[in-house]
């Protein structure tokens, strides 16, 4: 007996070991709770594919899955958030939603954390680049062709030329430029804001990340990203046609996008049945107000809008931009597989609960099955980002049995 009691102490001690040592690596402050004996509690996965993820919150990194009715022993609970740290057979330690498993055993039994993300950065702009600055080239072309006629190296990438050109063998109008550097910046999210007068576009890494290439008056596009601090290489292209010439890059520090469900006038726009409340927002993160509204019948497929080169408005744009339709659906009781196939990030929610999560770019064809859902009207709601290229969403489901 008390080579028993020994093993289950070392396993014990084991399993605290691996949470501090996975809440350490995930760079977050913890502060322990009173502590609790460890009861034999555990979690089973109440769908498939659920995500084990590094921090108690959709933001850390998912560090593994749990297949539908998988259980894994619980080590411990988020005091904030009320995520479960979950130490799995498979070897992966990770947080879970609290939404995404059942609980076995006492909840009481396993200890408490604190944990909290160091407080986001007050808005500052990015330090100046160095001495090496933009490596900056120009072209007697809209269209970067042939051999630059004017090749400098500038400090920054903010320039407003007015009815002048950026050198004397520089045309007025008519004219495109490059303007490339590698750059370190500090980690963190950041608003990144692309002003033109004519056209412009943004590659990281030789990623389209802004690109608003046509002719027109001043205006900006922005977007917020996350900035891992590695050495990255920036490349700015711009075209000027006629009038007035401005083009500028900037960074400011920000805190991470959350998405904002819009507060419509009361009476105007309401979730329908059977049909779709779509929004749309000139981001590819859900956030601020949206910037068109519509009702989308359902149809063959109860989601299916493919936008190709284009865009769901005159006002929304073409590229860097984000949608979320609602509907009320009426389901038969039992076991459901949801689909999407998209171009780029999906997720679908069934009243709230995130069912298929594939929020990343680039073309997919994502699902996953949602168990014993209950008989009658529930709110399916569809987010949707286009990035750049070609944009498409299709959703549906099927009962399975």
């Amino acid at each position: 007996m008390r080579h028993f009691r020994n093993r289950l102490t070392l396993r014990l001690l084991a399993g605290l070991m691996a949470a501090w040592l996975l809440l350490v690596l995930t760079g977050v402050s913890v502060q322990a709770a009173p502590a609790a004996q460890v009861g034999g509690t555990i979690a089973v996965a109440k769908f498939d594919a659920v995500n084990v993820r590094s921090g108690p919150a959709t933001s850390y990194p998912v560090v593994g899955t749990l297949a539908y009715g998988q259980s894994c022993p619980v080590i411990g609970r988020d005091t904030f958030s009320g995520w479960w740290l979950l130490q799995c057979p498979s070897g992966v330690t990770g947080w879970v939603s609290p939404d995404l498993v059942n609980i076995v055993g006492d909840p009481n039994s396993v200890p408490l954390y604190t944990v909290s993300a160091p407080p986001p950065s007050q808005p500052t702009p990015t330090p100046p680049p160095s001495v090496n600055g933009w490596s900056a080239t120009y072209f007697a072309n809209r269209d970067l062709q042939g051999s630059p006629v004017l090749a400098q190296t500038v400090p920054d990438v903010n320039f407003n030329w007015g009815y002048g050109s950026p050198g004397p063998s520089v045309p007025v109008d008519y004219f495109s430029a490059r303007f490339q550097r590698t750059l370190t910046i500090t980690p963190g999210y950041y608003q990144i804001t692309l002003g033109m007068d004519d056209g412009a576009r943004l590659f990281i890494d030789g990623q389209l990340i802004l690109n608003d290439w046509r002719v027109g008056a001043f205006r900006q596009v922005n977007t917020i990203r996350y900035i891992d601090g590695a050495p990255h290489t920036y490349l700015v292209e711009y075209f000027e046609d006629t009038g007035q010439a401005a083009l500028q890059l900037s960074f400011v520090a920000s805190a991470p996008p959350q998405p904002q469900v819009p507060t419509p006038s009361p009476g105007t726009w309401t979730v329908p049945q059977n049909q779709w409340l779509a929004q749309y927002f000139n981001n590819t993160d859900l956030a601020g107000g949206p910037v068109f509204l519509q009702y989308v019948p359902r149809g063959a497929y109860p989601l299916d809008l493919d936008w190709g080169y284009g865009s769901p408005a005159p006002n929304v744009n073409v590229d860097y931009f984000s949608a979320r339709f609602e509907g009320i659906f009426y389901f038969d009781a039992g076991d459901y597989q949801f689909f999407a196939r998209s171009d780029d990030g999906v997720r679908i929610y069934i009243d709230n609960l995130l069912v298929v999560d594939a929020w990343w770019d680039g073309f997919k064809e994502p699902s996953n099955v949602f168990r014993r859902l209950g008989g009658g009207n529930h709110t399916i709601r569809v987010e949707f980002y286009e990035r750049a290229g070609t944009a498409f969403i299709r959703a549906w489901w099927q009962r399975i049995n």
